[in-house]
């Protein structure tokens, strides 16, 4: 069974102590947002997948390959064995 997690104590504050700690806003104080200009996406170079992986298809050939000679040497083993 989990163990129960711990929860930490919320403090509870009351109003007038709510209202100390409040922090009145500067009527000179102003907050202007500046946002930063969004650069232009750059063009992407046209990639041809075929080059990119083409030892993964061997790979995958060189796996294919191996798991059928793996299955007829099993089936050829249980015909002989038998």
């Amino acid at each position: 069974m989990a163990r129960k997690a711990r929860r930490k104590k919320q403090t509870v504050l009351t109003q007038s102590q709510l209202q100390g700690t409040r922090r009145q806003p500067e009527a000179s104080a102003r907050q202007i947002r500046v946002t930063p200009p969004v650069p232009e996406p750059t063009p992407r170079k046209a990639v041809d997948l075929r080059e990119e992986y083409r030892y993964v298809i061997a790979d995958l050939r060189r796996i294919g390959i191996l798991a059928a000679v793996m299955l007829a040497v099993l089936i050829g083993l249980n015909l002989i064995l038998r």
